[in-house]
């Protein structure tokens, strides 16, 4: 008999002044949703209040100022990472995932979207896509955590790289797993075929 894992994730989200409650609820969502296709639950670390829940619980570290931060107006590209997760001596991931907001927020405001800058935009647009683009920074790197690797991948998800208009597009599907990472964290979402 094949039973269904499901592995919760919780994240531990502090209050970001410079972040709009609806921005945090929208980037839950949506690394929520590009997780539950592989069984993985990810959720507000309110959800794991009970002592006997099988909830891990990732804090979740905003940086303002990052060394990505102080980079040459206008320059070409982007050079910094947007998210982080460190691994121990041990080569276990830590419990914490940084997100550097300063950079996402200057990301999303140079990337041209719709023949305009971003920046041009209607705040509604700005915060959906902040929303957006920091679930899936924030997807990328529990990766690392749940696959317990710091190792990327050419494509998908756990690529080291990812383009602006994927990082905004409505569509997930440059954000999936490869087959192989799927199998590693338990099945893949095809088969719906999962450890025991």
């Amino acid at each position: 008999m094949v039973i269904a894992l499901l592995l919760r994730v919780a994240l531990a989200l502090p209050q970001m002044p410079a972040v709009p409650p609806a921005v945090i609820d929208s980037a839950v969502a949506e690394a929520a949703g590009i997780w539950a296709p592989y069984r993985v639950a990810i959720e507000d670390a309110g959800s794991c209040i009970h002592a006997d829940d099988d909830c891990r619980v990732l804090t979740v570290v905003p940086v303002v100022v990052s060394p990505g931060a102080a980079r040459p107006a206008g320059a070409p590209g982007w050079r910094g990472a947007l998210g982080q997760i460190r691994f121990g001596p041990d080569g276990e991931p830590e419990n914490a995932v940084t997100v550097f907001i300063t950079d996402i927020e200057q990301f999303i405001a140079g990337a041209p979207i719709f023949g305009a800058f971003l920046s041009m935009r209607a705040p509604a647009l700005r915060n959906q896509l902040f929303g957006r683009v920091l679930g899936r920074v924030l997807a990328h790197e529990i990766g690392h955590y749940v696959l317990r690797t710091p190792r990327h991948d050419a494509d998908g998800l756990m690529r080291p790289l990812q383009l602006a208009v994927d990082l905004m597009s409505p569509s997930r599907h440059r954000f999936t797993l490869t087959a192989a990472d799927a199998a590693r964290v338990g099945g893949s979402p095809m088969t719906g075929r999962c450890r025991d």
